[in-house]
């Protein structure tokens, strides 16, 4: 009897309308923790770059940042005869167009003196030959996916009126930022701007075993007015706190969206109630007891809250599947891709079913509790 009763309430109008209420909720909450998941874990790979150690670099005062830093290339001379310095790096880093078969994308790349002890210096492993020359460039490995980038593939780098012709002969994995880059040898870097007297930044290192606030004091003392000292800090604990801040706005705003279909849940069950009170009652006349109601009211919110999950989960996953896919084809430079993993999965849809019994409780119980003088028929 009361099988056949939750299907006769599986008929009700509004059923629908009911499933796409709780679908929708859990559709948003699935999209939103889609895009939390990929950045979450863009951050941890950021976050898992290899330390460049105790380093320090030296960049103009005024500059605001590596590109429009302009020192003095005589200053790496001088650095190299202090003797707490374990290796001195100068570095040019420049933003060009880069023309490839795939089209012009915009770049960054580094000009080091040596390119082979650049990479050496950040551990990096590297397929191909290391950059020789103004037509040879080596690429890191992130942006050569990025632009569908291979190895002797022929490129052009260009920035104010002004390019070079070159070939990727190396691609470089070193677990750095310096992976979505072009490293270059500085020749080519002074042919593209046309200045061969001024660098963006000199890196240094300190010996093992120095006095680093004697080394620093004495390092400072010999730099011009016109520069600055930056000490490079490490990645990790930023990234971390960004981490938790992110989790952090994910379990609130669940927590706001499973509120929601606890409150629609309610109202499934009241709705239920009230339309069907002339069915239930008659459960009742005909020897159905008040803990079987009560289980046919919650069963029937539950079974609509489950339907409405699995849809949203579906809606959600597909949806932002297909604006990340979108985005690709418009801008090819975005690179997102959302994810919601199984354990997700299984999350939301135990929550849910909390939810879905949490809002219907009250109206089942209190339905219960009724004498038969007082229902409506």
């Amino acid at each position: 009897m009361l099988v056949l009763g939750f299907k006769m309430f599986l008929r009700m109008r509004g059923l629908v309308l009911s499933i796409l209420s709780v679908g929708f909720l859990i559709a948003i909450l699935v999209a939103t923790s889609s895009v939390v998941n990929y950045v979450v874990l863009q951050a941890q790979m950021l976050g898992g770059l290899i330390s460049p150690g105790d380093v320090y670099i030296v960049v103009s005062r005024n500059s605001t940042n590596m590109i429009n830093s302009r020192v003095d290339v005589r200053l790496v001379g001088e650095l190299n005869n202090v003797g707490y310095i374990r290796y001195v790096l100068a570095q040019k880093v420049l933003v060009v167009n880069l023309t490839t078969d795939s089209g012009v994308h915009v770049i960054y790349i580094r000009g080091v003196d040596d390119v082979g002890a650049f990479l050496r210096m950040r551990g990096a492993y590297l397929n191909g030959s290391v950059a020789r020359g103004l037509s040879e460039y080596d690429i890191g490995e992130l942006v050569a996916r990025l632009f569908s980038i291979r190895l002797n593939d022929n490129v052009s780098l260009s920035v104010d009126g002004k390019h070079v012709d070159g070939r990727i002969v190396g691609v470089f994995k070193s677990r750095t930022q310096n992976d979505a880059e072009l490293i270059v040898p500085m020749e080519v870097v002074n042919k593209l701007i046309g200045d061969n007297s001024t660098v963006s930044l000199i890196e240094f290192a300190l010996k093992d075993n120095v006095d680093s606030r004697k080394a620093i004091s004495e390092i400072v003392s010999l730099l011009p007015g016109n520069v600055k000292l930056v000490h490079v800090q490490e990645l990790k604990e930023f990234v971390e706190q960004m981490n938790v801040q992110m989790l952090d706005f994910l379990n609130v705003w669940s927590i706001v969206v499973y509120v929601v279909v606890v409150g629609v849940s309610y109202i499934i069950s009241m709705r239920l109630v009230v339309e069907s009170s002339y069915e239930l009652f008659m459960f009742r006349v005909l020897g159905a007891r008040r803990f079987h109601l009560f289980g046919l009211i919650v069963m029937y919110t539950v079974v609509i809250v489950f339907l409405g999950t699995v849809f949203g989960i579906a809606l959600g996953v597909v949806g932002v599947q297909m604006v990340s896919t979108f985005l690709r084809w418009f801008w090819p430079s975005i690179e997102i891709a959302p994810f919601f993993d199984i354990s997700g999965v299984f999350q939301t849809i135990i929550l849910s079913f909390v939810s879905a019994i949490l809002g219907c409780i009250y109206p089942a119980f209190k339905y219960t509790r009724v004498k038969y003088m007082e229902q409506h028929l």
